[in-house]
């Protein structure tokens, strides 16, 4: 009985050591495709949470009297969406707020007006739409724009993939209301 023991013992001592070695050279790997599933999700969130202030802004545009409508993004529209932001999980809220609308003329009115250094954000390059059974000065469209810096942690900043210069823009249209 003992030999038998001895010999189990012996056929198992050299591969702990493969065990450890394999497991020493796996676990970076894992890590760093562990921190970039998390990184994705959270830009995914960043994302659908910025989509969402973009939602809430263009309802507020769209049941603002006209003659209160260019004077509603003198930092009051930007308020309003930085709150959504910071209650969604986004500290530093957004960056610039674009209400664009063409009741009676063209308007576009950002918030910053000059873009921030580190805001790459400009309204939709296309003209607002034109919706059947509707008139064609009857809508408003809201930009929104947020920074990743400082909003989604850096998780992969360490090994060469940074998202510190990327900016989150989506933009909602609405039907003005009133």
């Amino acid at each position: 009985m003992q030999s038998n023991r001895q010999r189990t013992e012996k056929r198992n001592a050299p591969r702990s050591g493969v065990v450890v070695l394999e497991l020493i050279l796996a676990a970076p790997a894992f890590l760093i495709i562990m921190l970039a599933m998390v990184q994705i999700s959270l830009i995914y969130v960043a994302t659908e949470q910025t989509a969402y202030a973009s939602r809430y802004a263009a309802k507020i545009a769209s049941e603002t009297p006209s003659g209160a409508l260019n004077a509603l993004n003198t930092g009051a529209l930007k308020t309003n969406v930085d709150n959504v932001l910071q209650v969604g999980g986004l500290p530093q809220g957004s960056c610039r707020v674009i209400l664009e609308h063409n009741l009676g003329a063209h308007t576009t009115i950002a918030d910053p007006v000059v873009a921030l250094p580190n805001c790459d954000c400009d309204p939709p390059a296309t003209s607002l739409p034109s919706v059947s059974g509707a008139a064609v000065n009857e809508s408003v469209r809201t930009t929104v724009c947020v920074p990743l810096d400082g909003n989604v942690p850096d998780f992969l900043s360490s090994f060469g993939f940074s998202i510190q210069d990327y900016v989150v823009e989506q933009s909602t249209t609405y039907l003005y209301e009133l």
